[in-house]
């Protein structure tokens, strides 16, 4: 028979239903066994509402869920196959013809509110490949097979309830009725008028009021399965609706009826049964929504729920506990070794110890322990130490009071752990902090202060609790005082400023406050915060720096500041410049430096003290001689011309060369002086200062310990130097210069190991010019970065070339001021530069004069140090013109040290020879390499190669040449 095509299926109900399903399903896809059934009350198994094996059904059964499938359909809600592989899942599945089956397929099944009722179990004792199918052929029925196999259990449940409540309970609820159809008599039984709600039982029955009760979103439906049901033997009337009665009220009635036909199949009577239905209904959908409010509550606390048992070791968990750690439920039953392998060790050991005392101590009644989770156990962890809580209590006690079930909940703590530790730390700051905290209410009245509080003030806080501020009055300030305050702590919110307070013992004592209005969400006041340090100590410093403002704390002398304006004050006060000239001594010591290195600066400020003692003896007035700044002094000589100032500068060279003792220590020391005249040197206290300034540097270049005049001609000269310094930042920005490399030469084999770059200059006004002129411009200007950038990028270039004609082992050093590394001035590191090129780091060399590098700081030391350790290697140049050689070798370890040229030239003398050969074998026990600058000729060779000198380098061999030279040269040597 052709269900599909014959009738729907929702003309069937009950039985004739699950048959009608269980066949068709056996008729259109093979499925050799059907199974419907609901899911029982204690969710346990299956009433089996119907079976079809092959076209046959069998009776109804109970189906437990203990390792059968549709246990899975129930669980997950959803679609379930196994293919092939049953009888390895399932060994127990014990059904009726289950044994036989390779594929089963469960479809949930659900009644009209989406609750799953039951399953529909398909299975076949071949593979099967048509699931598309047979799901849009399922679909057809699926919501009205629901809604049976739920009424089917509403049904049972009944039925159930209703053989417990016993006779005479009258809870049935079930009435009967007869429709004669030729007469059109209706016959209703007593229940029926009740449940219609008719009082008066004298009324009519009708079909038009069977009509008029039912509701009418279920009117047409109803009536017109009635309808279908008389003229077709194969519609069955049996439904449930809604009917509105006349008060309102909406029930459920459950309607049943056998049509009754003559030997013509004529229908001539039906009867039938009506069951009020309405509390199965009712009390299914409190029931639903009962559990729907018990859900979200679960659902939406912040704890998560768990429940040991003792006796079996089984540990149950709700979903929210695990979400709290970020974490899936685990599905194989071992939650309890999942949460406790979350916990951090140390506080797991801690926990179940904690827990077995707790159990054994039958006392105690409730149970709660905070542990840390591994950071590695919480997903999605922000990075911060995650702490929770778990607290329970004994819910089952066994007949001798031992517990045997314990419940409780976990929380995540760890926001409230952090606010407790910012709280104790705010405590810690609040009892630790030097300044004094006062804290008042709305009112005014202090409520809390702190430690440094009481120990400045002297008043303890017990003593000041509810009493205004004003305890601590010292009676200096006025009431317009007070009203400003307040002024602005109404109107701002807050007020810094000094206030003189008292302390318990009456002292009265200067203070710097600051105070704060707090405020509530609602913008009022509830507390104001003040916090004071006390300033006695700063008004007592304030009253030396306003005494030393214009004097030098070490000399006594007049400072900086105080002489600058005292210059201007000067000029500002003559009135023709012709006749009134003064002078300014500008005083350096020299070699100041090796004072505070040998005997530390300690004894740098005595000697200091000492010529602030000699200026004072041999000037005229002490307040016109001024500290100018480290180991710098001016003097200002009113009325002195420039010849008279001379001799002052003299008396004051020659008082300052006498020796004197300072602890025991004889010391020397010298001055340079330089002088500038008003107006011949300038007419502004700045022109002065740095002519004078420049006199003296340039007393320092002709060799210290004198005096000098500044003149046209040193202007003459910094005028040159100016010009020289533009013209030498237009050459390097242009690209102007040149750079020529020099062979070092292997002593022994006479082969070029490498080159020495040196920068050339042929300027367009003076033709060449030496280095020795323009590099001093260039560290004097600041250009030295910008110069030795280019010579760098320079060098790179050339070394690539050499490399790609074929030299790929030739490297090339570079003379690199130190001055270069005080600031990068935002060029790159060397080492960038170098690997812009594809060339090895170790490929270019950095020579540091030995001088300059010892003499410069721990700084300079720790670049060169990282150079080395990227692979550059570095060359200490000038060595042996330092006055601390062998201590710069120990510090700065270079790799190669170049001998000056000033000890090869004499090398035929004993000393030079000497020291030269002490240098040599002190570097080949440090493993360091050795060049010889300056070999010019044969002899000085030969004399190095007995000393096993490693390289040479001079005019002997060649001058510095241009790259294209270099190339030949080294092609000569192949």
């Amino acid at each position: 028979m052709d269900y599909k095509k014959s009738t729907t299926f929702e003309q069937l109900s009950g039985k004739e239903l699950f048959e009608a399903v269980g066949k068709s399903l056996y008729e259109a896809f093979a499925v050799d066994n059907v199974i419907i059934g609901s899911v029982s009350d204690d969710s346990e198994g299956l009433e089996i509402l119907s079976t079809c094996y092959q076209g046959k059904f069998g009776e109804p059964s109970y189906l437990s869920f203990a390792e059968v499938p549709e246990a899975e359909v129930v669980k997950q809600g959803t679609l379930f196959i196994v293919s092939e592989t049953l009888k390895k899942q399932y060994p127990r599945y014990s059904h009726r013809h289950a044994g036989l089956a390779a594929t089963y397929i469960g479809i949930p099944l659900f009644a009209r509110n989406r609750q799953l009722v039951g399953v529909l179990s398909c299975l076949f004792q071949n593979p099967f490949n048509c699931m598309d199918a047979l799901q849009a052929y399922c679909d057809t029925f699926l919501t009205y097979l629901g809604q049976e196999v739920g009424y089917e259990a509403l049904l049972q449940r009944q039925v159930k309830l209703r053989w417990q409540l016993e006779e005479g309970q009258r809870v049935a609820k079930v009435g009967s009725w007869v429709w004669k159809l030729q007469e059109q008599h209706f016959e209703w039984s007593k229940e029926v008028y009740r449940i219609y709600d008719f009082k008066d039982e004298s009324v009519k029955p009708t079909l038009s009021l069977l009509s008029e009760l039912i509701h009418p979103e279920d009117r047409e439906w109803v009536l017109d399965t009635l309808h279908r049901s008389i003229e077709s033997d194969g519609v069955n009337y049996n439904l449930v609706h809604r009917v509105l009665l006349r008060d309102g009220s909406i029930r459920y009635l459950r309607k049943r009826a056998e049509v009754l036909r003559d030997s013509n199949g004529k229908a001539v009577e039906i009867r039938g049964t009506v069951h009020d239905v309405t509390d199965v209904y009712q009390i299914s959908a409190k029931l639903n929504k009962a559990s729907r409010q018990l859900t979200t509550t679960f659902n939406s606390v912040e704890e998560g729920i768990w429940e040991f048992d003792l006796e079996r070791n089984e540990f149950a968990t709700s979903a929210k506990f695990w979400h709290i750690l970020g974490r899936e439920k685990p599905v194989a039953g071992d939650d309890l070794e999942t949460w406790l392998s979350c916990i951090v060790e140390e506080d797991r050991k801690e926990g179940i110890d904690y827990f077995d005392r707790f159990i054994q101590q039958q006392h105690a009644s409730v149970f709660q322990f905070e542990f840390r989770v591994k950071p590695s156990s919480r997903i999605a962890l922000d990075g911060n130490e995650c702490w929770l809580t778990v607290k329970g209590s004994i819910v089952a006690r066994d007949e001798n009071g031992r517990p045997t079930k314990v419940a409780g909940i976990q929380r995540d703590i760890t926001h409230s752990v952090e606010a407790k530790r910012q709280l104790d730390r705010a405590q810690v700051v609040f009892d630790n902090t030097s300044e004094c905290i006062l804290i008042t209410d709305k009112d005014n009245k202090i409520i809390s202060v702190n430690r440094a509080f009481e120990e400045t003030t002297g008043y303890r806080e017990k003593e000041l609790l509810g009493l205004s501020p004003n305890v601590l009055s010292s009676g200096i300030h006025d009431d317009k005082y007070y009203q400003f305050l307040w002024h602005n702590l109404n109107h701002y919110g807050h007020w810094k400023g000094e206030v003189w307070n008292r302390r318990k013992n009456g002292e009265i004592y200067p203070e710097e406050i600051s105070i704060n209005v707090i405020r509530d969400d609602n913008e009022e006041i509830i507390n104001y915060v003040a916090v004071f340090r006390d300033i006695s100590h700063w008004k007592k410093a304030e009253e030396q720096l306003t005494f030393f403002a214009y004097k030098d704390p070490l000399t006594g002398l007049v400072n900086r500041r105080s002489f600058v304006k005292r210059v201007k004050q000067h000029i500002a006060s003559i009135d023709d410049k012709r006749g009134q000239a003064f002078s300014l001594l500008f005083i350096d010591m020299d070699d100041f430096k090796s004072l505070n290195d040998l005997y530390g600066h300690d004894f740098g400020d005595k000697v200091l003290v000492h010529i602030a003692s000699c200026l004072k003896r041999e000037l005229p007035v002490a307040d016109d001689i001024c500290r100018y700044g480290g180991d710098e002094f001016c003097v200002l000589l009113p009325e002195t011309t420039s010849g008279a100032a001379r001799v002052w500068g003299q008396r004051v060279v020659d008082s300052v060369a006498e020796a004197f003792v300072l602890d025991d220590i004889e010391v020397n020391t010298t001055v340079s002086i330089g002088i500038s005249t008003y107006p011949e040197s300038g007419e502004t206290h700045t022109e002065l200062l740095k002519n004078a300034d420049y006199a003296m540097y340039n007393m320092k270049g002709q060799g210290r310990n004198g005096v000098c005049q500044y003149d046209g001609a040193l202007q003459s000269d910094y005028i040159d130097k100016l010009k020289m310094r533009d013209r030498l930042k237009k050459a390097i920005s242009d690209e102007l210069l040149t750079v020529y490399y020099q062979p070092v030469v292997d002593a022994r084999t006479g082969k070029i190991s490498r080159f020495e770059a040196l920068v050339r200059w042929t300027d367009e006004v003076e033709g060449n010019i030496s280095p020795a002129e323009f590099i001093p411009v260039a560290e004097r200007y600041g250009l030295i970065r910008s110069l030795g950038d280019f010579v760098l990028h320079q060098v790179c270039h050339d070394l690539k070339q050499l490399h790609l004609a074929g030299f790929a082992d030739v490297s090339i050093s570079i003379n690199r001021s130190v001055k270069e590394f005080i600031s990068s001035n935002g060029l790159p590191p060397i080492w960038d530069t170098i690997e812009s090129y594809a060339l090895p780091l170790k490929s270019i060399i950095v020579e540091i004069t030995e001088s300059t590098a010892s003499s410069e700081s721990s700084d300079i030391q720790s670049l060169l140090a990282s150079f080395k350790q990227k692979g550059i290697e570095i060359a200490l140049d000038d060595f042996g013109t330092g006055y601390s050689s062998l201590s710069s070798v120990v510090e700065l370890r270079p790799n190669i040290i170049k001998i000056d040229r000033s000890f090869i030239e004499g090398i035929d003398k004993q000393d030079n020879r000497t020291l030269v050969s002490l240098i040599i074998d002190l570097s080949h026990k440090l493993g360091i390499q050795v060049v010889a600058e300056g070999v010019e000729t044969r002899k000085q060779l030969e004399i190095l190669r007995e000393m096993n000198c490693h390289f040479v380098q001079g005019f002997f061999y060649s001058p510095a040449v241009p790259l294209a030279s270099c190339i030949l040269i080294l092609e000569a040597q192949l």
